[in-house]
């Protein structure tokens, strides 16, 4: 049996989840706000001491990235998070526009917030919201031709499982304000505008019976 340490509302434990059950994999869910020795027990598992982790009989990953990855590796029958051919440059390219924007706005509203009262506070942050948002831009740009199907011609795939779940985490950030500090200082940044096309593309897979299962 597998096992998931993760966080409900985290699209880096989702993405994860849409990658497990992609694959129709079965796997314990271990959310780790719910129980401190549950984070503990993933902190020992691996080096990066981050969530999600998934357990994989003698294996431990950290990173949703990783973890996609070694799905494919260990189950490489069909379907596939990662395509192959000229798709795989799309999930490439979708992938990484994703967790750029994502790691830039998380890392200046929780990382990078108790330096907000230096001179240089402004200046910093404009640059790097400035390269989040060229990063949703391009995602707007790419959901926009897409709306309704997939991102990828082969069908759902990694880039559409980082786009969805990224585009839910932003837009429901507003909503979590007053539940989660990280969330507050987040919204309270500001800095970005999240396109209405990444928005409209992700409505159109909320159907989905993988997306409805994360609850």
């Amino acid at each position: 049996m597998r096992t998931l340490y993760h966080f409900k509302h985290s699209p880096f434990s989702r993405r994860a989840r849409l990658a497990l059950a992609h694959k129709g994999l079965e796997c314990e869910l271990r959310e780790a706000r719910d129980n401190p020795e549950w984070r503990k027990e993933a902190g020992g598992l691996v080096a990066l001491k981050t969530i999600p982790v998934l357990v994989d009989g003698d294996v431990a990953l950290a990173d949703s990235m990783a973890i996609a990855r070694w799905l494919d590796a260990k189950y490489p029958s069909d379907p596939r998070i990662w395509p192959e051919g000229s798709d795989a440059l799309v999930s490439l390219e979708m992938t990484t526009l994703v967790d750029v924007a994502l790691n830039t706005i998380i890392d200046v509203g929780t990382r990078y917030y108790p330096l907000r009262d230096h001179p240089s506070w402004t200046a910093v942050t404009t640059e790097m919201h400035g390269r989040a948002q060229r990063a949703l831009d391009a995602l707007g740009a790419k959901a926009q031709d897409r709306i309704g199907t997939t991102l990828t011609a082969s069908g759902w795939s990694a880039a559409d499982m980082w786009l969805y779940t990224a585009v839910v985490w932003l837009g429901g950030l507003p909503e979590r304000v007053n539940s989660n500090k990280n969330v507050a200082q987040i919204v309270s940044v500001g800095g970005w505008t999240l396109p209405d096309a990444a928005t409209q593309w992700a409505e159109a897979h909320d159907a989905r019976a993988d997306v409805r299962s994360l609850g």
